[in-house]
């Protein structure tokens, strides 16, 4: 069977985790010790495909119970539904449902299509609560009566898994109106550029799922989701919605994303629950019970797939060990962060879009292999070759990743995203780039640019965020630093700094390992933040340090020698498999004894973000021989990285010398 776009099939110890779950909250939670089998219980899964989520929850109702057959038609069946907008899963739901209630005695032909509808939950407001969710105070003729009376004893419950779908169809105007109030938070607008992912599906069934149990009071919603919900700065509004609305919030990440490229703790490999799939997972559970002490709390469950299966299979939230959490503001993370005093620092320091206030993402290509490459020369006998002279003139350098100057065709028609603003900043003489991810999956980096920036410079995975240090406006240049910082920083240090000197300042702090290592967490999951000291001398000696950083990284010359290194071997020898020996502190190029000497194991390993920078390189150049050209760029590369390296213990004095006392804001 072809799996359609974010459908995929639950695991059944995934569905079990979480029926026993709700199993437990109605006994505990609202005091009905016969927990799914009691009368006010009423299911939903709002995405039910084969009704494998309200199928299991029957068959834990009717465990251990005597006259199921009667449970089933005078509870079960009229006090359940699933919807499913697609038409085969619904097929195979109903399917599933007629063999379910044979097996138990009942006649299906009458209640099958009751219990699953073919509709779409998220197309317009859903019937009032007197429907499914009603059940009356008595019976007539063996079924539950559905009056206005029920509506106050009614306990709904939803679960399921909703699809995921990053770019769905156009929301409905109901369902927009009701994702409006998750595009603020703390009263004030999200401010993102892009809220696509608030349009996710899966997103959009947990908007629903919250407002059907604010309609009735109380009720549970239990739910597979995509676990960047737990932490997205995008979701904050998402989360600080949920705290609101609910008392207890269970959070169990069961992680596995491909694209952080998570590993367990133990350094072992994390497998995704659901094969093929590349966001990480979650199980959530939220518990609406005005009265109950407001908690939120986390688990992780790290591992191959089949040691999630099997701790899943036999588990719940009562068997789960929890970590209490304290979500607040600004992300409110539904996730372990740093504790109250690290964060109090952090911010207390000046959020870099308040720096540097205009910024943009990088270029998107969309045709690398048609659109980019490696040096002028290959790209303008493509674009002969395939007879697009008219492209030559829109030749330009760009950078993808750090110190990866390539050749891009610059023009609308050839690049996806081409970012014209930025482009027309950057072309000024002398003007640069300050690039930093939005979020890290992985080690916290910035870099430095004077061409067009990559979207994915800094993080293989993170969109890279570009400020340009001087802006066009209108043919007249002026600074991109904010007119409110300028002040402050003239009022503390007699005259306001240059701008060339606050971008050295801030990228000599983002380079300090003291401020990476304690910071590392709240920089994974927003812009950092800059602590400005209150004297000047000590300003100026971090900017000294990060101008001979931006100087190392911009390929400028330096002042002194920075190493010895050569490549040794035949130079016509195409490179191979890149290896680093370290008896040698050298780097094999070709078996046939193409090496570069002198490179020590820390230059080696010297990293950008999430690039390992000569490893990076190299690696985009093999198949071939590296040209005359390319020879002398590994040079400069290599003593870049050297001069990188021996800025940062003079840096690190600085940055640990700076004032104690409160940073400005």
């Amino acid at each position: 069977m072809t799996r359609l776009p974010g459908v995929c099939a639950t695991p059944p110890p995934a569905v079990g985790w979480i029926v026993r779950s709700v199993q437990c909250l109605v006994q505990s939670r609202f005091g009905h010790p016969e927990g799914l089998a009691h009368p006010a219980v009423r299911l939903l899964d709002p995405a039910a495909g084969p009704l494998n989520f309200i199928l299991a929850a029957w068959r834990e109702a009717l465990r251990h119970r005597e006259g199921k057959a009667a449970l089933l038609r005078d509870h079960l069946l009229p006090g359940s539904q699933g919807w499913e907008i697609l038409e085969d899963s619904c097929a195979r739901g109903r399917r599933a449902l007629r063999r379910f209630l044979r097996g138990h005695g009942v006649e299906p032909e009458q209640v099958a299509e009751g219990v699953l509808q073919q509709r779409d939950a998220l197309a317009g407001p859903p019937e009032p609560m007197g429907g499914w969710a009603s059940p009356s105070p008595g019976r007539q003729g063996g079924r539950w009566e559905r009056g206005i009376e029920g509506v106050r004893s009614a306990l709904p419950v939803l679960l399921g898994n909703p699809p995921w779908i990053g770019q769905p169809p156009a929301a409905s105007p109901w369902m927009a109106r009701l994702l409006g109030a998750w595009k603020t938070c703390e009263g004030q607008p999200l401010a993102e550029r892009n809220t696509k992912w608030l349009q996710d599906t899966w997103v959009r069934f947990l908007r629903l799922a919250q407002w059907r149990i604010e309609q009735r009071g109380e009720g549970i919603v239990a739910f597979v989701l995509n676990h960047n919900g737990l932490d997205a700065p995008t979701l904050r509004g998402l989360r600080a919605s949920l705290l609101q609305t609910f008392e207890e919030i269970y959070l169990l990440d069961l992680h596995g994303n491909r694209r952080k490229r998570e590993r367990a703790p133990d350094g072992g490999r994390d497998e995704n629950l659901f094969p093929g799939i590349a966001q990480g997972a979650a199980l959530v559970v939220l518990v609406k019970k005005p009265g109950l002490a407001r908690r939120v709390v986390h688990a992780d469950l790290y591992g191959p797939r089949r040691q999630k299966l099997a701790a899943l299979r036999c588990g719940s939230i009562a068997t789960t060990a929890w970590r209490e959490l304290r979500p607040r503001g600004p992300l409110f993370l539904f996730r372990p962060g740093e504790d109250l005093a690290i964060e109090q620092a952090f911010r207390q320091g000046t959020p870099l879009d308040g720096i540097f206030p205009v910024h943009s993402t990088g270029v998107i290509t969309g045709r690398d292999a048609l659109v980019t490459a490696s040096d002028r020369r290959t790209l303008e006998a493509r674009l002969q070759r395939i007879g697009r002279r008219n492209w030559l003139p829109h030749l330009t350098a760009w950078l993808p990743r750090p110190f990866d100057l390539r050749y891009l065709i610059f023009t609308p028609e050839a690049v996806t995203r081409p970012r014209p603003t930025l482009a027309r900043h950057l072309r000024q003489p002398g003007n640069v780039a300050l690039l930093v991810p939005r979020q890290h999956k992985g080690e916290p980096g910035a870099f430095v640019t004077a061409v067009l920036p990559g979207h994915k410079v800094v993080g293989a995975y993170d969109v890279t965020c570009a400020f340009p240090l001087y802006l066009d406006d209108a043919g007249e240049r002026r600074p991109n630093v904010a007119p409110a910082l300028q002040d402050r920083l003239a009022a503390l240090y007699g005259e306001p700094p240059e701008p060339g000197e606050v971008l050295a300042y801030v990228y000599g702090v983002l380079h300090a390992p003291g401020y990476r290592s304690r910071f590392g967490k709240l920089l994974a999951c927003e812009l950092p933040r800059i602590p400005f000291p209150r004297y000047r001398s000590i300003f100026r000696g971090i900017a000294g340090c990060g101008r001979e950083l931006l100087a190392a990284h911009l390929g400028e010359p330096g002042d002194r020698e920075t190493g010895v290194h050569s490549l040794r071997g035949d130079p016509e020898l195409p490179l191979g498999r890149i290896a680093y020996d370290p008896a040698e502190h050298s780097i094999r190029l070709h078996p046939a004894g193409l090496r570069l000497e002198g490179v020590p194991a820390d230059l080696w390993s010297y990293r950008i973000g999430d690039h390992a920078v000569l490893a990076s390189w190299l690696t985009a150049r093999t198949g071939r021989p590296l040209r005359a050209e390319e020879r002398r760029e590994l040079n400069a590369l290599v003593a870049g990285l050297r001069r990188s390296l021996d800025a940062l213990p003079t840096l690190e004095r600085a940055y640990r010398a700076a004032s104690p006392r409160p940073p400005i804001r």
